[in-house]
């Protein structure tokens, strides 16, 4: 028997590689994949730092994975060595939202890595429906951003964003990296903000953007500002971003109270859109925009690593100082 490795939390703060049970029979409708790459996401760090409230220990983390299928069940259509990213949030496909589309928001839906075991292993199984095929021309090197770039094209989205739209991203990190990378591919006039200078220069690298710490905006105002870093001063100075009969779309994620003046909403006539993840159809948008090789999106991996070097991979996501982190997974 060949023995697979995989990464478990037993509880916060308690990373570990151990060495994985031997995976159950296929049903019908599974797929066993032998995993390539997972990027280090933030919320896999959330995880690990015991600051996601509904995270459950102990549990497997990671669900940003690129693999192949090694094993099919019987009523699995995709063949043996089909390359997939994994799809890693469950819908129920019977709930009201699920019926209208809207599986990002299934009231069943749970994700991996954070309320069920994830996919940071050598090997995992997982119903074929949560897979979907990559082409074969795709570098693994962008096929790895499949599943954080859906959540950006979910997002963008919402505004309409062309040729000459003036565009604010507040944040730097991953999302922030791919948004700014997609609004420049759809013609944006993009500016930067974040207090970090390492992500500043990040952003520069994917073309030409203004990039400034939050001190240096000035009376700026822009037609869409997408708030990506999820953090109370980030969010508030969003909000004054917008130029009226703008929109911001609420990316970043916080719990904490935030100060909104309905006089400046309603005065403005300001659209907000909140947003969460993706859909199917995101997945299939997000893997056209990888495969053009016009889409530039090459400074946003900083860095891939054996899984065996986990522990400092983690310490790095953690820092700061780098966009997305992945580990490989192969032997």
């Amino acid at each position: 028997m060949i023995t697979t490795f995989e990464l478990y939390l037993d509880r916060p703060d308690e990373l570990k590689l151990r060495e994985a049970a031997p995976l159950p029979a296929l049903q019908a409708n599974e797929v066993k994949l032998k995993v390539i790459y997972g990027g280090i996401c933030g919320s896999d760090l959330r995880v690990y730092k015991g600051l996601i409230s509904y995270a459950k220990y102990p549990i497997r983390p990671g669900h940003e994975v690129l693999g192949v299928i090694v094993e099919a069940g019987s009523a699995v259509s995709y063949p043996v060595g089909t390359r997939v990213a994994v799809f890693p949030n469950t819908f129920c496909g019977t709930c009201e939202f699920c019926q209208s589309g809207k599986t990002n928001i299934c009231k069943h839906k749970q994700p991996l890595g954070v309320a069920i075991d994830g996919v940071f292993a050598q090997e995992v199984v997982l119903e074929a429906k949560y897979v979907v095929p990559v082409p074969d021309a795709m570098a693994n090197e962008r096929a790895i951003l499949i599943e954080p770039f859906a959540v950006t094209v979910h997002a963008l989205k919402k505004a309409n964003i062309t040729k000459g739209t003036t565009v604010a991203i507040v944040g730097g990190g991953t999302e922030g990296l791919l948004s700014v990378a997609l609004a420049l591919h759809l013609g944006a006039a993009v500016t930067v903000i974040d207090i970090n200078p390492a992500k500043l220069a990040l952003a520069k690298k994917l073309g030409n953007v203004a990039a400034l710490q939050p001190h240096e905006v000035k009376d700026q105002v822009f037609d869409v500002v997408v708030e990506a870093a999820g953090v109370k001063a980030a969010i508030e100075q969003a909000m004054q971003l917008v130029k009226p009969g703008g929109a911001m779309i609420a990316l970043g994620i916080t719990g904490d109270p935030v100060n909104l003046y309905p006089i400046h909403i309603v005065r403005s006539e300001i659209t907000i859109y909140g947003t969460i993840i993706y859909t199917l159809k995101d997945f299939a948008a997000a893997i056209q925009y990888l495969n053009d090789p016009a889409f530039y999106v090459d400074p946003i991996v900083s860095m891939i690593v054996p899984y065996t070097g986990y522990r400092q991979a983690f310490a790095d996501a953690l820092s700061g100082k780098y966009a997305k982190i992945v580990l490989d997974f192969q032997d």
